[in-house]
């Protein structure tokens, strides 16, 4: 299989502290020579090794920092640091050594109840991904299940002394009232449907084409290859989309790619059009490619670059996570929206990515402060039907008479 390890396109990037690239250079579990030689050049600069260490910590890739320095430049490391890492890796394989027998005696309790349930990201993804329980630092255990299963789940977990902490109606938390640190999330839908309309495969087809992996020696349900690049695929799209995306899971989506090479592509990329997520696996490969440099297979980059050519979200969405992922920069919440529309319902275009932006936005400003009329409008000012495309003038009327009074009241 071709794989191709030079960027699809250079995006333009922000990011000038030399701990981020060393961060991006060194969170990886296979370093090619031109990284390696980057790396060397990044270490001779003034690093602040307080904010390496914190920004790692955040995104949630110590673990692989901390190999990284340990393999290939401990010498160049200062040994403070190195042992700071060192103990917050082992701090974290204890952490997670805890909860995969969490993990397993939970599922030993659905199954013996005739409940089947899916494990999947943190701790599985240390197992599938790394083949180390320590090398990935997660929160939580994440199960999914049926649906229907839903309150028989909830009942088992309130007997193992599970509360419900929150529910978000695609998933629920529930943390044990004697070890806090043994969190679970229950899902029963991979997306929150409700502001993130990606539908991935349901729990039953997602079930039939599982596989088996090992977790210390006991056998547990894995996501099949093919499903679970996809599912990571759009849980790094969403996190984009939603402004609060972690390093770790670009990685852990890097990570797959390398070692999956042997994927029928042309397969996978019929499956991601048939469940019609192009555009949110579009996103996240490119995200990937340009980010880390992490080779695609030949057939993959080419239809990247094809949808590229007539998506101008995927650059769009990769230049918003360029700017969010290291900055703590808050959008007013109708920018939040924008992107939310663009995602899911911007259209196909050949535009100039920078003039589809600006003619995207202001025709979303246009839907929504002029066209689209609500109920608050109808009892704002009541029409008969027959008169109803007045509410395209009433609606402007509405709000600034809306934004008068607030002003009056401040």
């Amino acid at each position: 299989m071709i794989t191709l390890n030079k960027p699809i396109t250079q995006l333009p990037t922000k990011v000038s502290r030399p701990e981020i690239d060393l961060l991006l250079c060194c969170t990886r579990t296979h370093i090619d020579p031109e990284t390696a030689e980057r790396t060397n050049t990044i270490l001779q600069q003034d690093i602040d090794w307080a904010y390496l260490l914190q920004i790692a910590d955040r995104h949630r890739t110590i673990p692989l920092l901390y190999q990284s320095f340990k393999t290939t430049w401990r010498e160049a490391i200062p040994e403070t640091v190195l042992t700071q890492l060192q103990n917050y890796y082992h701090t974290n394989a204890s952490r997670n050594l805890f909860l995969s027998h969490e993990l397993l005696n939970l599922l030993k309790l659905f199954q013996s109840h005739k409940i089947p349930a899916i494990p999947f990201k943190g701790l599985v993804l240390a197992i599938s991904i790394y083949d180390n329980l320590a090398m990935r630092q997660f929160s939580d255990l994440d199960i999914l299940v049926k649906q229907q299963d839903i309150v028989k789940v909830q009942e088992l977990l309130i007997t193992q002394k599970y509360q419900l902490e929150t529910d978000h109606g695609w998933q629920q938390t529930f943390v044990h009232s004697q070890k806090p640190e043994a969190v679970v999330d229950l899902h029963w839908e991979l997306t929150p449907l409700s502001y993130f309309p990606f539908k991935l495969p349901d729990f039953e087809t997602l079930w039939q084409r599982s596989k088996f992996l090992t977790l210390k020696g006991e056998s547990i349900i894995d996501f099949s290859s093919d499903d679970l690049l996809i599912i990571l695929a759009v849980q790094v799209a969403r996190e984009v989309n939603e402004g609060k995306g972690y390093l770790a899971q670009i990685c852990d989506l890097a990570e797959l790619l390398q070692i999956q090479q042997t994927l029928n592509w042309e397969q996978l990329l019929q499956k991601v059009n048939s469940l019609e997520l192009k555009r949110p696996f579009f996103i996240s490969l490119f995200i990937v490619n340009t980010l880390l440099n992490t080779p695609l297979p030949a057939q993959l980059k080419q239809a990247i670059q094809e949808q590229i050519q007539i998506d101008p979200t995927i650059l769009i969405y990769a230049r918003r996570m360029q700017k969010q992922l290291f900055t703590e920069i808050k959008s007013p919440l109708i920018i939040k929206l924008f992107f939310q529309h663009l995602m899911i319902n911007g259209p196909l275009s050949r535009m100039p990515d920078r003039v589809y932006l600006v003619w995207q936005f202001l025709s979303f400003i246009s839907r929504l402060v002029i066209i689209d009329s609500n109920q608050a409008d109808r009892e704002f000012f009541p029409l008969p039907s027959g008169l109803s495309f007045l509410y395209y003038l009433i609606r402007p009327m509405r709000l600034v008479s809306r934004y008068i009074t607030n002003s009056t009241y401040r």
